[in-house]
């Protein structure tokens, strides 16, 4: 018959609750594959979400069902209401087939039913039907490019694929965030080489974009606009510590001054990066970058270096010439001894150690620079530190270039001490100063960053990586296909990759060990390579340099200059059991940069700010110029009292419990000139009466209040009054041009709210993992105990539930297997459904407060934070801070 039609009942486990589905099932006979719809009629009273809810999804038991994809569409809830009806939503599965014989179908939305059906011949309707599974694997593509916590690597590979395979346009995705520009990633993304930077090299490759064979082209000049420092105007000594005076200028530079103040920034970083990180952009995936690069360094803390450190090191800086820890990046540890021989001795011991430890490891004297120095190496690369002195000040690094560079900063040529830029930025933070850390970002370690050799090596290391990882998954795709998968021609032939996607422009290839182990030839085992400053190339393709040439001009195109880079970390104890941190942010020479129009907008410094207004969770205050003409400063204001929330997170997102009209408790206002929020708001407004008060007429239903200078506008009128009765101009602590505050949110009506919006928003970091090791089962059909080991290696790294939970293979409530984490309660394993009781978001349980303060001075911009922290909740577990651009 053309359609199978199934009506079928199922017990919802809701007491006695009796769910009722329509499926109907369409299976198309077709070339090389066939193609299938099921539509599923989901009962109202049904509670999922298939975008999201594991348990919903289509197989069959002979594994022919490949690709599937799903459309929902919901019935609209005016619809609803207006015929008092539960109307029924409509599930959609879309998927390809293997053969023509009757396919058995398991359908799971949530429950399961098994299914026979028949494939038949007709080819309007298998075009139909393609073009539809196609715009919803589209959805699928573009729904995880938004997702920050979903790793996008292999959706990339499988859309290209069929882009290809079908002759279709690789969908563009445009606008979201920071994830995208055009294709390639923002020019951010690009220089740090974030993730959607590599699934655009991924894509491109796919996409036919291959390597010419032979690299015979000079490398291109220089082209990114990197700002550099005019001299510092002397008005004394520059307080300069010694350690800089060792350090390449080009290198970026993280200083401690004492081996307690390295301890303290290790956990705090660790700590803010744990729990704030999850409430903004999040990841259920630990590379162990730190863990690594020490390892590979042959440098290990323990308690009881912890003790005796403060008593060897004098000073401890972090000094590297590049942040590309996952590919292979010339990092370093640079000590200035106290006691020069008991520091060289622990450091001798640690690497005599890890020899041992290190299957093949070797300890030999080899020549750089005319002098001898210490290479502890490994086969696989896991270990590869090089040991020198000068004076005393100990080194111990990844790159033979790195180590010839401080040998030739320590006998004065080009250290970061000399360099403009460095001693700009020690002029506003003298090295005497109390700060914990330090951080320099120098116009020569960004013009070595962007120099056509490292972006070009950097290019070429991630299209290896990215050609190896979209051959994997070939291989995947072939084998569930039944398509010959044994080599690269076969892959080719069944247009899973383009037959020269192997093709590198230095010649490497991926080859296997004796264990089993994969490595490149060029750079080595993966996660191990070899730095990328030992590999610099001299030469280039056409292609090339005609991909940094356009790196270059989307640079300068988003950016204008790239500008140095200061950060100051101090701390102090304002009260008892509480500690501030004090966290400076300096750029130099922001008038080269995009941030210059942003700047010119702001007024002078000025000596005077709003008074901090009692009641406020959050406040803001930016003092603005050139408005209506003036060249009087405006300072425009905002505020959030303690009052009734409007918001509420329902099934993982943050919705509107009522109109922001009705809910929200907030004012906005400006001073001294009224007039100017008056007539940039598009509001008739009635005359003032005589306690200055006077409302919106129409659709907005504001209150506006005058008092002095002030104008106050606000929804609730009740508001204006308590905040109006505190207006008033104070003098600013220092002068700036713009100032926030956050207040402690414990015991305020937004503390239950941030609560669960921080679970919902873990939950879903926590689910991403399951979800991605379960698309491997669905998408390409990997055994399920497989998945995980699998899932780690596509990302170079290790899924960890951030709910602190382990992922485990589970039964759905229909009985099908699929990865989930232990730390989600029964009734929300495979969807968020709800908030546990007694969930506490550990960043309230230490965040105690912040102010910030915005200053542009001349041609400099900072940003001046306080955090106020609580010193016993801080401690406990720390997540170890990555390094420095990871």
């Amino acid at each position: 018959m053309p359609k199978l039609l199934l009506v079928l009942f199922a017990i919802a486990g809701l007491g006695d609750a009796r769910c009722q589905a329509d499926i109907e099932v369409e299976l198309f006979s077709g070339q090389p594959l066939g193609i299938g719809r099921v539509k599923v009629d989901l009962p109202s009273v049904a509670d999922g979400a298939p975008a999201v809810d594991q348990s919903f999804t289509i197989t069959d038991p002979a594994g022919r069902v490949l690709y599937p994809a799903q459309e929902k569409k919901r019935a609209r809830k005016v619809l609803n209401n207006l015929l008092g009806l539960k109307l029924p939503e409509k599930l959609t599965y879309y998927f390809w087939f293997t053969g023509d014989t009757p396919l058995e179908l398991d359908i799971y939305a949530p429950h399961h039913v098994r299914v026979t059906a028949q494939p038949r011949f007709d080819q309007r309707e298998y075009q139909k039907t393609l073009e539809d599974w196609w715009k919803q694997y589209i959805a699928m593509y573009t729904k995880v490019y938004q997702e920050a916590e979903y790793p996008i690597g292999v959706q990339t590979y499988l859309t290209a694929m069929w882009s290809a395979r079908l002759s279709q346009p690789m969908p563009k995705l445009e606008g979201f965030l920071i994830r995208e520009h055009e294709q390639g990633g923002t020019a951010t993304g690009k220089l740090i080489a974030d993730e959607a930077y590599r699934a655009s090299v991924l894509r491109d490759l796919m996409l036919g974009a291959a390597d010419d064979p032979s690299a015979t082209q000079p490398l291109p000049e220089h082209a990114v606009p990197v700002a550099t420092a005019a001299p510092p105007a002397l008005g004394g000594e520059i307080a300069i510590e010694p350690i800089a005076s060792y350090v390449p200028e080009e290198c970026f530079y993280i200083r401690f001054g004492t081996f307690t103040n390295y301890l303290w920034f290790r956990d705090f970083i660790g700590r803010w990066r744990g729990d704030l990180g999850n409430m903004l952009i999040q990841r259920s995936i630990r590379r162990s970058s730190t863990d690594a690069i020490s390892k590979r360094l042959a440098l290990k803390e323990s308690k009881v270096a912890e003790i005796l450190g403060p008593q060897v090191i004098e000073d401890i800086a972090i000094v590297g010439l590049d942040p590309y820890f996952a590919d292979g990046a010339a990092v370093g540890v640079l000590f200035q001894a106290k006691n020069s021989f008991l520091l060289g001795t622990s450091l001798s011991q640690q690497r005599s150690a890890a020899a041992k430890e290190v299957s093949g490891a070797t300890n030999e004297q080899v020549t750089i620079a005319g002098q001898k120095v210490s290479l502890l190496s490994s086969p696989d690369g896991s270990l590869r530190s090089y040991y020198v002195t000068a004076d005393n000040y100990h080194f111990v690094c990844s790159s033979a270039a790195l180590v010839e560079r401080f040998l030739a900063a320590a006998k004065g040529e080009r250290p970061l001490a000399a360099a403009t830029d460095f001693q700009v930025a020690r002029m506003r933070y003298p090295a005497s100063d109390d700060n914990r850390a330090f951080v320099h970002v120098s116009s020569a370690f960004l013009t070595n960053l962007t120099s056509p050799a490292y972006r070009i090596e950097l290019d070429r290391r991630l299209r290896s990586l990215q050609a190896e990882r979209a051959t994997r998954l070939a291989y995947l795709a072939a084998e569930q296909e039944g398509l010959p998968h044994e080599t690269i021609d076969d892959l080719a032939a069944g247009a899973f990759v383009p037959r020269d996607i192997g093709q590198r422009a230095d010649g490497a290839q991926w080859l296997t060990d004796n264990q089993g182990r994969t490595y490149e030839s060029v750079r080595g085992y993966r996660g191990n390579w070899l730095p990328m400053a030992d590999n610099l190339p001299t030469t280039c393709t056409a292609g090339e340099r005609a991909r940094y040439e356009q790196f270059a001009a989307q640079v300068t195109s988003e950016v204008a200059s790239l500008v140095p880079l200061s950060v100051a970390v101090a701390g102090s104890e304002p009260a008892p059991g509480v500690e501030r941190i004090a966290i400076d942010v300096h750029l130099q020479r922001y008038s080269v940069s995009n941030l210059a129009s942003f700047a010119k907008k702001l007024g002078d410094p000025s000596p005077a700010r709003l008074a901090p207004i009692a009641g406020d969770v959050a406040a803001a205050e930016v003092v603005l110029t050139g408005m209506m003409g003036s060249n009087e400063p405006l300072h425009l204001f905002a505020g959030l009292r303690d009052g009734p929330v409007p918001l509420v997170v329902e099934r993982g997102s943050l919705e509107l419990a009522t109109s922001i009209m009705d809910g929200i408790e907030g004012y906005i206002g400006s001073y001294p000139k009224p007039q100017f929020l008056e007539r940039m708001l598009p509001v008739r407004m009635s005359p003032y009466d005589s306690q200055g008060y006077s409302r919106g007429v129409g659709l907005f239903d504001l209150w506006f209040r005058r008092t002095d200078d002030f104008l106050l506008i606000s929804f609730k009128q009740n508001v204006l009054f308590e905040v109006g009765n505190q207006l008033a101009m104070v003098p600013a602590e220092r002068p700036a041009q713009a100032w926030v505050m956050l207040r402690d949110l414990v015991g305020t009506k937004y503390e239950q709210v941030v609560t669960s919006y921080a679970y919902a928003r873990t939950r879903d970091t926590s689910a991403s993992g399951s979800r991605f090791m379960n698309s491997l089962l669905e998408q390409l059909h990997v055994a399920p105990p497989a998945a995980h080991e699998l899932a780690n290696e596509l990302v170079g790294g290790e899924f960890i539930c951030p709910l602190g939970g382990e992922y485990q293979l589970m039964a759905t409530p229909a009985g099908r297997e699929v990865w989930a984490s232990t730390a989600a309660a029964p009734n929300n394993l495979f969807l968020l459904t709800e908030i546990p009781p007694g969930y506490q978001f550990p960043l309230l349980t230490w965040f105690r407060g912040m102010t910030a303060e915005l200053l542009r001075d001349e041609d400099t911009l900072t940003l001046s934070m306080l955090v106020d922290i609580s010193k016993a909740d801080f401690a406990g577990e720390i997540v170890p801070p990555p390094p420095p651009g990871n």
